[in-house]
């Protein structure tokens, strides 16, 4: 048991080793802009919020040359991704004697809005005795304006400004880690 315990020990003793050795070269690497710069361009898109939204819509087509109503009650669900587009990040300045960098970044941009067909139900429809059904390019056309609806609420709810946030914590997190000491970030106008 002893034996297995020493050998046990020794293993992790070298395992740390050669981490710290890892280590130790990152931080004597020659830091240059080409390879941060080659790095950062390998993250291409970081997406850095994630929101879902459930979206009800309601729609009645009521006008004064029909005999009737028709109502519809639909929800969807929807999925929201923002973030930095990495391809397009300029480095402003590097100092290798300071260890520091300046990085400006894009704006932060919607990266996906998905709406999956198999989310949107029709919760209630309610036609008059002598009105049709609503057809399927009318339920599309009430999607459509749930669809801009979102994009809207994208604006309202800060979604873009806390994708730059996230996206300026995990830069300065992730350059640090090359051995930069300070890294200041900012974003395009």
């Amino acid at each position: 048991m002893k034996k297995i315990f020493l050998l046990f020990m020794l293993f992790s003793v070298s395992v740390f080793f050669q981490a710290c050795n890892k280590i130790d070269e990152v931080l004597n690497e020659d830091i240059n802009q080409s390879k941060i710069d080659e790095r950062m361009k390998n993250l291409s898109t970081l997406g850095t919020v994630e929101y879902s939204f459930t979206k009800t819509i309601k729609s009645s087509d009521e006008q004064f040359y029909t005999i009737g109503m028709r109502q519809i009650l639909m929800s969807c669900k929807a999925y929201v991704k923002a973030g930095v587009n990495f391809e397009k990040i300029t480095i402003s300045k590097i100092d290798k004697q300071n260890k520091s960098i300046e990085l400006l970044l894009p704006k932060a941009e919607i990266i996906l809005l998905n709406i999956p067909a198999e989310e949107i139900k029709i919760e209630i429809e309610t036609t008059g005795a002598l009105r049709s059904k609503f057809s399927n390019d009318e339920i599309q056309k009430v999607q459509v304006l749930a669809e801009k609806d979102i994009k809207k609420k994208v604006n309202d709810l800060d979604i873009l400004n806390k994708a730059e946030s996230n996206a300026s914590m995990f830069l300065d997190k992730w350059i640090r880690s090359f051995g930069f000491n300070s890294v200041k970030i900012s974003f395009k106008k």
